[in-house]
């Protein structure tokens, strides 16, 4: 069984790098990838754990039902309150407050993820398990590699 908890801690330690964070904003802002199934992937692949298409179907399906009911609708509510009610006295404590929670609701999309992995046949000691390259295209999986490192 795969931990939520070590999941998180994987993803927080890797998503330090100010390069992982640019290719990984990169991937989402311009190739519509989802960060989370990003780090996901890849904490799998770090995990001799190898999908296969079916597997990454389902795990697509899953973040991309939260993105739509959860983490959209609330990313452009942060974004109308930043964008209109910037002047409002407590502005910086209610941002503070928005992003917390929008942290919070990332940490339910991957305890989405594990729960769907969880239930999947995986396939565990594929020493060479390279997951993301199932996801992005070869130049962006590499230039993920390459910011890890």
């Amino acid at each position: 069984m795969l931990s939520r908890e070590h999941f998180w801690q994987y993803a927080c330690d890797v998503y330090r790098s100010e390069q992982v964070q640019q290719v990984l904003l990169e991937c989402q802002d311009l190739h519509g990838k989802n960060v989370n199934l990003c780090l996901f992937l890849d904490y799998l692949s770090t995990l001799s754990i190898q999908l296969n298409t079916q597997q990454l179907q389902s795990l697509m399906r899953c973040v991309e039902h939260a993105d739509k009911t959860i983490l959209q609708p609330y990313r452009a509510t942060r974004q109308q309150v930043k964008s209109q009610h910037h002047t409002y006295p407590d502005y910086p404590s209610l941002r503070k407050s928005l992003l917390a929670t929008e942290l919070e609701l990332e940490k339910l999309q991957q305890y989405l993820l594990i729960e769907t992995a969880n239930h999947l046949c995986l396939k565990h000691d594929m020493q060479s398990a390279n997951n993301l390259t199932l996801y992005l295209p070869k130049p962006l999986a590499d230039r993920f590699a390459y910011a890890k490192t």
